[in-house]
């Protein structure tokens, strides 16, 4: 039902999101301005966890602050329809990834508390679902677009599988799963495999270039929306390969960071089958930070599960924010060949702390 839930919210989300760069080039945004845009606002997304994994761990509930944050992001996305200007529209833009914060560290330890032993499975399962959404949000923008209807129009149309989405999670809540509440000295401490764990995957997010610059880069904003919309559908499988992967095969914790050079090298050759190429292995990177990184910050946990997968992520989203900072100004500078060196260089360390990480275990 989780997956359900966020199907309906990844329609919402990634049907705005699909369309944002080119809705920010068209108030006046500059590329520079679109790459830390999505880089702060991603690193919110995952920063603020190191906040509100521990709220969730505390209060134990779970479910309250989950129901809080899909509700801030239907309203943040109906926003952007209501305040069409440029200051108005990076602040929604924030606000939604806030709220995606707020909600994703308590919904994804009642995931886990539903995944029992399989923990890769879950998350798998789970993304695979909610990755339909972003397919559907993705083709959303991208025919809409295509047909010429407004940018406020689509983002009020967005509005609607976001109502749905709460609608959902209320189903979701009436299974009565609540996950046991972590008290004393385990709640919300992180070892030391974990901190090193956190290190790689900030490496991990740095050396990914995101998949907004690739869309800003392109002339028309339907072929923008497509670009995005592969991005989203090879996620579905992706996310399913992951899971499997994982079970039971720890190694498969070093194949992320070759991915996300990959995805940064593609990106960086400036044509159509770069741009497509990029954006599947961009997907890979995604899924590998929503599967494999989720299922080890819970095997490393010391209890609180909320704490360790809002710490993992924080990290991930620093990696981000200097991500949407390096790639940004190269791109508006010129010198986007120089990108895949910067990557390979922060993949490589990426490697290096995963294996100290799980060497410390």
């Amino acid at each position: 039902m989780l997956g359900v839930t966020s199907l309906f919210a990844d329609w919402l989300y990634e049907g705005m999101r699909a369309a944002l760069p080119q809705y920010l080039k068209a108030l006046g945004a500059s590329a520079l301005f679109v790459g830390l845009l999505f880089g702060v606002g991603d690193a919110l997304g995952y920063l603020l966890r190191f906040a509100t994994g521990p709220l969730a761990d505390r209060r134990g509930g779970y479910w309250g602050e989950t129901f809080a944050g899909y509700a801030a992001q239907v309203l943040a996305v109906a926003g952007l329809a209501i305040f069409p200007s440029l200051p108005a529209a990076a602040g929604l833009a924030l606000l939604e990834r806030s709220a995606k914060a707020l909600r994703t560290p308590a919904r994804d330890a009642i995931i886990s508390a539903a995944g029992g032993r399989r923990q890769s499975m879950a998350f798998g399962i789970h993304a695979s679902i909610d990755q339909i959404g972003a397919v559907l949000g993705a083709l959303t923008s991208t025919v809409l677009l295509a047909l010429g209807v407004a940018y406020r129009d689509l983002f009020l149309l967005l509005a609607l599988p976001g109502a749905a989405a709460l609608a959902t999670l209320w189903l979701a809540y009436s299974s009565r799963l609540r996950p046991r509440r972590i008290t004393g000295e385990g709640r919300g401490s992180l070892r030391l495999p974990l901190l090193l764990f956190a290190a790689s995957q900030f490496m991990f997010g740095a050396s990914l270039m995101h998949i907004s610059l690739e869309m800003y880069g392109e002339t028309a904003a339907w072929l923008a929306s497509s670009i995005y919309l592969a991005a989203m559908a090879f996620e579905i499988p992706a996310s399913l390969l992951w899971g499997r992967l994982h079970e039971g095969r720890r190694a498969v914790v070093f194949a992320g960071p070759p991915v996300a050079f990959l995805a940064t090298l593609f990106f960086a050759r400036g044509d159509l089958l770069g741009a497509f190429a990029g954006a599947l292995a961009y997907s890979l990177a995604t899924s590998y930070a929503d599967i494999v990184a989720k299922a080890e910050a819970v095997r490393m946990s010391s209890g609180g599960r909320a704490t360790a997968l809002g710490a993992v992520n924080a990290a991930f989203g620093l990696g981000y924010i200097a991500a949407g900072g390096i790639y940004g100004y190269l791109l508006q500078e010129g010198l986007l060949a120089w990108a895949p060196a910067a990557s390979l260089c922060l993949a490589a360390g990426s490697f290096l702390f995963a294996y100290l990480s799980l060497r410390s275990l």
